[in-house]
C-alpha cells in the first residue's frame, strides 16, 4: 500500500465517524424546576409566601439616627447624646382551622452594643403568648407624656417602665367593641413565687364614629396596688385631640410615678408632609416610700412641649421634640427638683 492509499483511506474513515456522530441529536439537560416568591395579598401588603409552604411572610424594619440634647445633662452643663439604631420584624401568618396563626419576632439593636429580643409572641384564636408589650405602653400623640408607669423618663426606682413582659392573653374583638384580659409575668426567666412574680390587667375599648375610648385597670400582685388609666381620642379639625387620666391606689410595678395624672395633646395635621403636636402632662403627689406603698407629701411635677413631624419621602421622616420640664423640690435624686429644656432631632427609615 502506498502513501496515497494511505491517505485516502483516512479520510474515508474520519468522513465516516463524523457522519455518524452528526447523525446523532445532542439533548441538553433539563433545568431544575424555579419556584418563584408568590405574592400574598390575604393578609395585607407586603407578605409573601415562604417557598415550599402555605405560610405568609412579611419583613419590616427601620433605621433611626437620633440626638438627644438636655439643659442639665452633664452636671449643671447642657449636653447632647448621638446614638443610631437597627430594628427588624418578622411577621409569619396562615390560616388554619383554628384561624389565623400568628408567629412574631422583633429584633433590636442599638449604637452602644445592646441587641436583643425587643418581641416574641405566638398569636391565635384570640389568644397571644409570649413576650411582648402590654396594655399601659401604649401613650398619646406627641412626645409628651409618659404613661406607661415610667416618671419623667428617669432610670431607677422612679421608673417602672414594666411594659415588655412575658405574659399569657386574650382579646375579644366585636368590631367597634373588644375587650382583653392578661396575665404577665415581672420575673423574666427568674423563678419566682406565685403571689410575687404576676400582676393581670384588663382593657375595654370602644369606637363611636370619630370618638374612640379605652379603658385599662392593672393590678400587681406583690404589691398589693392598682392602677387605672382612661383614654380619649376625637377628629377635631385638621387633627387628633387626645388625652388621658391615670389614678393609682399605691406605688406597684404598673405605675409609681404619682397617685394621678393628666395628659393631653393634639395633632394638627398642617399638610400631608408637616405635623405639629403640642403637649402637656400633669403629675399629682409624686412620692412613695417604695413598692407596695402609698403616696405621700405634696409635691408635683409637670411637663409641656412641641413636636414636628415632616415626611421627608416616602418612608423617610424627621421628627424634632421640645420639651420643658418642672419637678417640685431640690434637684438631685431620682425624683429630685427638675427645671430645664430637653429634646430630640430623630432622621427615621422605615422599611
Amino acid at each position: 500500500m502506498n502513501i496515497k492509499s494511505l491517505l485516502i483511506g483516512s479520510a474515508a474513515a474520519l468522513a465516516a465517524v463524523s457522519g455518524a456522530q452528526a447523525a446523532d441529536a445532542i439533548v441538553a439537560a433539563e433545568p431544575e424546576p424555579m419556584e418563584y416568591v408568590r405574592v400574598c395579598d390575604a393578609f395585607g401588603t407586603g407578605y409573601f409566601y415562604i417557598p415550599g409552604t402555605e405560610t405568609c411572610l412579611q419583613i419590616g424594619g427601620y433605621v433611626r439616627f437620633q440626638v438627644d440634647f438636655k439643659e442639665n445633662a452633664v452636671g449643671n452643663d447642657a449636653g447632647y447624646k448621638a446614638f443610631s439604631r437597627g430594628f427588624l420584624t418578622f411577621d409569619a401568618k396562615s390560616d388554619t382551622e383554628l384561624g389565623t396563626l400568628t408567629g412574631h419576632i422583633d429584633l433590636i439593636t442599638n449604637s452602644n452594643g445592646a441587641t436583643g429580643l425587643d418581641s416574641a409572641f405566638i398569636q391565635v384564636s384570640g389568644f397571644t403568648v409570649g413576650y411582648f408589650y402590654n396594655y399601659w405602653d401604649t401613650g398619646i400623640n406627641g412626645e409628651t407624656d409618659s404613661l406607661d408607669g415610667g416618671f419623667l423618663g428617669f432610670v431607677g426606682g422612679g421608673d417602672i417602665g414594666n411594659t415588655l413582659l412575658n405574659a399569657i392573653s386574650y382579646k375579644y374583638d366585636g368590631g367597634a367593641f373588644s375587650a382583653g384580659a392578661s396575665l404577665e409575668s415581672f420575673a423574666n426567666n427568674a423563678w419566682a413565687e406565685l403571689d410575687n412574680g404576676l400582676g393581670i390587667s384588663g382593657i375595654v375599648t370602644g369606637s363611636f364614629g370619630a370618638v374612640s375610648i379605652d379603658l385599662i385597670g392593672s393590678y400587681d400582685f406583690l404589691a398589693e396596688q392598682g392602677a387605672l388609666r382612661g383614654r380619649l381620642s376625637a377628629d377635631v379639625g385638621p387633627g387628633t385631640l387626645q388625652g388621658a387620666v391615670v389614678w393609682s391606689s399605691g406605688a406597684s410595678r404598673y405605675w409609681d410615678a404619682s397617685e394621678w395624672a393628666v395628659a393631653a395633646s393634639y395633632k394638627a395635621n398642617l399638610s400631608d408632609k408637616l405635623a405639629i403636636t403640642p403637649g402637656f402632662q400633669y403629675w399629682g403627689t409624686i412620692d412613695h416610700n417604695g413598692l407596695g406603698t402609698d403616696y405621700v407629701g405634696d409635691r408635683d411635677a409637670w411637663r409641656a412641649g412641641v413636636t414636628l413631624d415632616y415626611t421627608i419621602v416616602t418612608d423617610l421622616t424627621a421628627k424634632v421634640s421640645l420639651q420643658y420640664t418642672d419637678v417640685d423640690g431640690p434637684r438631685g435624686a431620682i425624683k429630685g427638683g427638675q427645671d430645664d429644656w430637653s429634646g430630640f432631632v430623630r432622621l427615621e427609615r422605615s422599611f
